[in-house]
């Protein structure tokens, strides 16, 4: 073995560790970052879910208060031709 064999070796033996040291921080690091991100986008999907919820709900409720006020009380009674037909708009 010539010397600078062996200054190869030991410059490798002090460089590689450090590299790994980095090179596995880093990796950690990333990791944990996509970890978060999957937290921050599953909340975000909970929050949109909630809000189409609340939306359906709402379009639900308004279409069943219309259906009741729309709809003609059964006594018999036929509605005049002015309350069957919609009113023109200009």
């Amino acid at each position: 073995m010539t010397l600078e064999t062996a200054d190869l070796l030991a410059i490798a033996g002090i460089v590689l560790p450090l590299l790994l040291a980095v090179v596995g921080g880093t990796l950690a690091w990333l990791k944990s970052d996509i970890r978060d991100l999957r937290t921050e986008t599953r909340a975000e999907i909970r929050a949109i879910n909630a809000r189409v919820d609340v939306l359906t709900q709402a379009i639900f409720a308004s279409a069943l208060a219309r259906g009741s006020l729309v709809d003609t009380p059964e006594t018999g009674t036929s509605p005049s031709a002015s309350e069957s037909q919609p009113t023109p708009t200009n």
